[in-house]
């Protein structure tokens, strides 16, 4: 009997450790979002260099990878992100690697890159990205899909369009 109680007991823990913990974003629920950026909303380049936050940002364009860096105001945008400490979300797009097929050449990385950079410098107009949390970066939140940290990608195939009104 003690040994039946015991099982008893282990299921009900486990159920219940199971239950209360942070749910994973299923493949049904992807972290993925479409955002409305205007000049205000978001620092590119040598800018970032000078924002107030301990984070070192990657201020230009790394013609090599076609790595970059956007600082997104948290104010601006509509994505939960409880435990970002910073004013900002880090909106990356990584690293270049022509065996994967779901991405963008280095050159249409450095169309999108110059499009933000001229928007914020011009001031007016917005741009419209897709970006997105991969599972490890996102979890199912008491209110919807939340980011864990600060970061966010670029999502692929890479979605960027740019009004100047």
């Amino acid at each position: 009997m003690t040994h039946l109680l015991r099982k008893i007991l282990t299921v009900i823990m486990a159920t219940s450790l199971l239950s209360s913990a942070p749910a994973a974003v299923s493949a049904a629920e992807r972290a993925s979002w479409t955002v409305l950026l205007r000049p205000t909303d978001f620092v590119v380049g040598d800018a970032l260099g000078q924002l107030n936050t301990r984070r070192q940002w990657i201020t230009g364009f790394d013609e090599r990878s076609g790595v970059f860096e956007i600082a997104l105001r948290r104010k601006a945008i509509a994505i939960s992100a409880p435990r970002c400490r910073m004013d900002y979300l880090i909106l990356t797009i990584p690293v270049y690697y022509p065996e994967n097929p779901k991405q963008a050449s280095v050159r249409e990385r450095r169309v999108v890159y110059d499009a933000l950079v001229a928007l914020q410098a011009k001031g007016k107009g917005s741009a419209t990205v897709g970006v997105e949390a991969p599972e490890p970066l996102s979890r199912l939140g008491k209110r919807g899909i939340e980011l864990v940290a600060c970061n966010l990608y670029f999502a692929f195939p890479i979605s960027v369009q740019v009004s100047t009104q």
